[in-house]
This record gives C-alpha cells, structure tokens and sequence, in this order.
C-alpha cells in the first residue's frame, strides 16, 4: 500500500515537473520570440546554403582537398607536410576530413557540413562563459552570425573553422584554471593539461595561435601562485604542436618560403585586421564601439582617415567580389574604398576602446588574458606580409565575443543587425560558390 502511494505521488511530482518546465519553456519563447526567431531564421539559412551549394570544390576547398587530404591518401603524412605544394597549414584539417571521410565520401557537399558542426560547438562554449540563463546565452551567442566574413569559413569545408573550435576549447578551459580558488590541485592541473593540449591541436590547424603561447607565459605575472600549472600549460602546447616546426624548420613548409619572400612585418595588413575587428564588433556589440570622450573621437577620426590616405588600397575593397558583382567595376571599388576608409576609422577607434579597457582590467587575470589573446591575434596578420585575407580575422572571433560582451538587448537594433549582416555574409558566400573561375 506504501508503495503504491509513494508510486503515485513520485508520478505526479514527474508530472508536475515536467509541466513546469513546459510552461518555463513557453514563458522563454514568449518573453524572446524575435530573438529566437532571428537566430533560427540566420541558422536555416546558412544551412539552406549548405544543403544546396554546389558539388564540385570551391576557391581553396581545391588545394586543401586535392593537395592535402587526398596526397596523405597517397603517399603519407611526412610527404605531404615537406612537398612542394600551395600547402601552409598543419595537418588539422586533413586528418579531421579523413577521420570523418566514411561519413563525407570526401565529397562536397558533405565535406560542408563538418564546418558547421565545429561552428556549432563554438557558440555551444561560448554560450557557456556567459553569465546570463542558459537559453538566452545559446541564443545570444548566435550572435556570431552577424559578422559577414564569417560566413564563407563557416559555408565552406576551409581550415578556420575547426582550428577555431580547438582554441575556443583551450580559451574555456584556461579561464576555469585562472577562475578556480584553489592555487593548485588535482583540477587546475588537469585543466592546464587539458588547455595546452587544445591550444596545440590549434596550432596544428592554423599557425597563427602561436601568438596564444607568449601570453600564456605572460600570464605568470597576473597568476603567480599558480605559475607550476601555467608551465604545464605552456609545455604541453609545445610538445603537441612542437615537431611540425622541427619538421618544417620554421613556421611554414619549406616551399612556402621558397614561393615567398615576406618582409618583416606589413602595416597595411595589420590595419587591415584592426578594420575588420572593428567591423566584426559593429555587429555584435556596437554600443561598445562608442568613444569614451568626444575628443578620443575626434582624434581617432583624423588618425583613421590619415592611415586610410595612406595605407588602404583603393583595388582590393572589402567583400570585393560582392560589390562588383552587384554594383559594377567601377562603383564597386569607389563604394568599397569608401567603407574601407570608414573601417580604417572605426578601427583605430577600436584600438583606442581596447587600449582603455585593458589600463581599467589590469588587475583582473581573465580580463588581463582575454585582452593580450585579443590584440595578439590582431597583430598577427602583420607578419603574414605576402597577403591579407579577412579569414585571418575568423580566428579571433570568440575571443572578440567574449572581449566586447554578449549583447543582452536581443529585440529589433539586434536582430536587424542579425538578419543585415547574415543576408551580407550568405551573399558574399553565394560569390563562392557561383563562380567557376576562382579556385
């Protein structure tokens, strides 16, 4: 008979919990409809684009497919990565294609679809280092969606996307080592193993986090008590990622340098990539873009447009191929010079916002980290003197969401935002996959 009652009532407490979570969920939806709506609409789109992008390869899915992946088929892996081929990667890329390839078939589109699941997974831990409830976090996190250059690394099977899911981990798990109490313990050690493992695994995927592995040992200044697990950290990144560059004996394959004679750092390149960043953040978070004094403004006005004078080259515009497409020739460089000049200025004014916010965060270790990761992998395309692509940018896109904070206002200014710069990003990512020429 006691049973029978305890059965009874453990039923109607399930059931009772289970309309309550309901009735939560529909509160939730009710209360963001327009954010949930956009977010889903953005993702149904890129989707869309991937279900229905064209069968053959596209732009640098030819290289990274037809001479990594299938040569390591071919003739291995020590072969591939020293050969004399358009390669400058690690081998990230290529192994996750082949682990995966029963699923692909190494086709396209299949090829596609691992990029999004990667890029899924980086909002999924983004939206865990936010402090808002569960929900609005993942959909504040879509926010993503908003930076139009996105799209292509995202829409495309292309190197950025999985080295940036790695680093996303090893940003994740290098904040709980810093936020933990406790100095040192059987937890901080296996969240400094675990860290220096995914930002090695990044670095065999794109050579640019390297600059992550600097600020991690400038991190024993702000965490002294736990400098032992921030060696580890350190050590561990270099014993994952360490040999490729023995094997290279530099930071790229030997035939890159023998195709490239790159000077010791470009100004053009590293204003470019503030310009981007400040795109980037103009639409996730444009509040934060606001200067703190009018003349901080006006100042950074006339330096911005002073760089532009100088710096900016009036035949390689943003998103190129789009304005060109749809505007012509010569309206297309005109209006695309025009926004480059106005990105120029929005960059410098970022810098500034940066600057400021890292004198006020000096004393706070995760802000302290998350500023130098930040301004690191700005500065990096610097070196990359022989060209400059806006995918260079894609890598730093979690940590600039995290930098200039989830926006919390998820009605109309941010959901223009979202549906602008998703339909600008499906746009630029048509280009791709319309044109048979480029590859």
């Amino acid at each position: 008979m006691q049973d029978r009652v305890a059965r009874r009532i453990w039923t109607a407490s399930g059931k009772l919990s289970a309309y309550i979570q309901i009735a939560s969920l529909k509160r939730l939806f009710s209360q963001n409809w327009i954010a949930v709506s956009t977010a889903t609409a953005c993702l149904a789109l890129l989707v869309t684009m991937i279900a229905t992008s064209p069968s053959r390869l596209c732009y640098d899915e030819v290289v990274y497919q037809l001479e990594q992946v299938q040569t390591v088929r071919e003739v291995g892996w020590r072969t591939t990565l020293t050969s004399p081929n358009e390669i400058s990667v690690g081998p990230l890329y290529a192994a996750i294609q082949l682990s995966l390839s029963p699923l692909t078939g190494l086709q396209a589109p299949a090829i596609r679809w691992i990029n999004l699941v990667c890029f899924v997974a980086v909002l999924l831990i983004i939206a865990r280092e936010d402090q808002a409830p569960p929900f609005k976090a993942a959909v504040s996190a879509t926010t993503l969606l908003a930076v139009p250059f996105l799209w292509p690394a995202v829409g495309m099977a292309l190197t950025e996307i999985p080295a940036l899911l790695f680093f996303t981990i090893f940003i994740f798990f290098f904040l709980k080592l810093i936020n933990s109490g406790v100095t040192l313990s059987v937890e901080t050690f296996a969240w400094s193993i675990a860290a220096g493992l995914c930002l090695g695994v990044a670095i065999l995927g794109r050579q640019t986090y390297l600059v992550a592995i600097p600020v991690v040992v400038a991190m024993v200044f702000w965490l002294p008590g736990k400098w032992p697990v921030v060696l580890i950290c350190f050590v561990t990144a270099l014993a994952v990622c360490g040999w490729l560059f023995l094997l290279w004996g530099g930071l790229a394959p030997p035939s890159w340098y023998y195709r490239n004679s790159p000077s010791p750092f470009s100004l053009t390149n590293g204003m470019l990539s503030l310009s981007y960043a400040a795109a980037a953040t103009l639409f996730l978070n444009p509040q934060w873009m606001r200067p703190r004094a009018h003349t901080a403004w006006i100042g950074c006005c006339i330096v911005g447009i002073a760089l532009a004078c100088f710096w900016r080259d009036y035949m390689n515009p943003p998103a190129k191929s789009l304005l060109i497409r749809a505007l012509g020739d010569r309206t297309g460089l005109l209006i695309g010079f025009v926004i480059g000049c106005a990105l120029a200025v929005f960059g410098v004014i970022w810098a500034w916002n940066i600057f400021v916010m890292a004198w006020q965060a000096r004393q706070n270790p995760r802000r302290v980290f998350l500023l130098l990761t930040l301004v690191a992998l700005v500065l990096t395309p610097m070196k990359i003197t022989h060209q400059f692509s806006s995918r260079y940018v894609v890598g730093l896109l979690g940590v600039l969401f995290l930098v200039v904070g989830a926006p919390r206002e998820l009605r109309g200014a941010w959901a223009a935002r979202m549906l602008a710069g998703s339909l600008i990003g499906a746009a630029i990512l048509w280009t791709y996959f319309a044109d048979t020429t480029l590859r």
